[in-house]
């Protein structure tokens, strides 16, 4: 784990992909063929997260709300965090490095926190990297209530459809604040994993 906490810190975002296969490539870099989602350019993060083709029923249950924090977890467990590129044609990503996912960011739970950020109300949202990350009222209420949470915060309410536009958040209690564990922001089935981007506060602190 070491090791791998060396090329990636909390509040990287990372792309997930869904591969089927892999093989060794030169100089110990692995090479995975991309089952979706569709591309229109390579990330631009060199963060990725590989989840396997199989296991995308996920998505359905996601986008429904109805995933639960142990279903996360499950989902999670069979995923790897890796560094890496798209190649240009978008049907491969070759990877240099890679770790489970959920060993880093239950490690990273309890090491040192990520940033502070206060909750916007009045736009329902945080602002990591001076951009908006929507997070509904009631959503924020959930994540400050619950010592442990995994729930749908954000639903584009222009298109209405949790498939082209949704934001998920899996939050857990620290004392006085809340650390967003994970945050999923979805654009038309293409997710963009944040690890660990910032703790907020407790009304009552």
């Amino acid at each position: 784990m070491s090791d791998g906490l060396a090329w990636i810190r909390p509040g990287a975002r990372a792309t997930l992909l869904w591969i089927e296969g892999g093989a060794g490539g030169s100089s110990g870099a692995h090479i995975h063929q991309i089952a979706g989602p569709l591309l229109e350019r390579p990330p631009e993060s060199p963060y990725v997260v590989l989840a396997p083709a199989g296991a995308d029923q996920f998505s359905a249950r996601l986008y429904a709300g109805l995933v639960s924090l142990n279903e996360l977890r499950e989902f999670l467990s069979a995923c790897v965090l890796a560094r890496g590129r798209v190649d240009s044609t978008l049907e491969t990503v070759v990877t240099d490095v890679e770790t489970p996912v959920l060993p880093v960011l239950d490690h990273w739970r309890v090491a040192g926190g990520p940033p502070m950020l206060p909750y916007l109300a009045d736009i329902a949202a945080f602002l990591p990297h001076d951009l908006p990350v929507h997070v509904s009222e009631e959503g924020h209420a959930v994540a400050v209530t619950r010592e442990e949470a995994f729930q749908r915060v954000w639903v584009c309410a222009e298109c209405g459809d949790p498939e082209d536009a949704s934001v998920f958040l899996w939050s857990a209690r620290m004392g006085p604040t809340v650390r967003a564990c994970l945050l999923i922001e979805n654009e038309g089935g293409r997710w963009t994993c944040h690890l660990h981007p910032f703790e907020f506060l407790r009304p009552e602190s």
